[in-house]
């Protein structure tokens, strides 16, 4: 099976890029891709606007053409009443496994006020979360969350991007030091690839895209260095499973 842990939906108002269901469908298709999890694209800092395209993420969940989960994106500088229901509306009405920080887009230092309310959030509903790092310093330096995991050891904390390359020893040495602490590589080198692969194990590393159309290239990496099936298993799906609770009910 191969879940892609890191997909989107929508118009991304930050970056002006656009992903439409039929899009992530065929890509999926020519690829071989079972299902993903599915945030939105950065949408204009409305309530209204987050909840819409969270009933869009919804509804894509529903279908039966692929496996579809949703990971709520809200803008951490909301009113914490406005984030907490709209979380809440999204784990426990739409089914939702994680919530996700975006530094670059929401302005948000990852250990600002507003962000730990987001971890506490998540804890308390029960879901992982996903963050950012790499383009967008100083915000998504992984090294911004260096206090963090610990405070909440109880709550599994993903790094999109690993850092990216200019981070890639920041966010390597916070999966190293904390158990709960798990890597998204998507657009890392290959090398850097491997080298988390050697340093932490495929047990804490998730494949994912963050474009369909990326999907090809982040699946060629991890074949061109893992040999045991065992282990491509765990990337290309096992990692995601685990850490998300796929399948598990709401």
């Amino acid at each position: 099976m191969i879940i892609d842990a890191h997909a989107h939906l929508g118009h991304d108002f930050v970056f002006d890029e656009d992903v439409t269901e039929a899009w992530l469908l065929e890509n999926y298709r020519e690829q071989g891709i079972d299902g993903a999890i599915v945030q939105p694209f950065i949408s204009r800092p409305y309530i209204s606007d987050t909840r819409e395209i969270h009933d869009r993420i919804a509804r894509l969940c529903a279908s039966k053409e692929k496996r579809f989960w949703g990971m709520a994106s809200i803008n951490p500088h909301f009113t914490p009443d406005d984030y907490a229901a709209e979380a809440g509306r999204c784990v426990k009405e739409l089914g939702f496994v994680a919530l996700k920080l975006t530094p670059i887009a929401h302005a948000a230092h990852p250990a600002n006020q507003d962000s730990l309310f987001v971890y506490e959030t998540a804890r308390r509903l029960g879901v992982s979360v996903m963050i950012h790092t790499g383009q967008g310093i100083p915000f998504s330096d992984p090294a911004s969350l260096l206090d963090v995991p610990g405070r909440f050891p109880d709550l599994k904390f993903v790094l999109a991007h690993a850092g990216g390359d200019m981070f890639f020893q920041q966010a390597l040495y916070l999966a190293r030091r904390f158990e709960n602490v798990y890597l998204e590589p998507s657009w890392l080198n290959v090398m850097n690839v491997k080298k988390a692969l050697d340093s932490i194990g495929a047990s804490k590393i998730m494949f994912s895209s963050d474009q369909a159309l990326n999907a090809s290239v982040e699946l060629a990496k991890y074949r061109a260095v893992l040999k045991k099936s065992s282990e491509l298993e765990r990337v290309l799906s096992g990692t995601a499973i685990e850490v998300f609770g796929l399948g598990k009910p709401r």
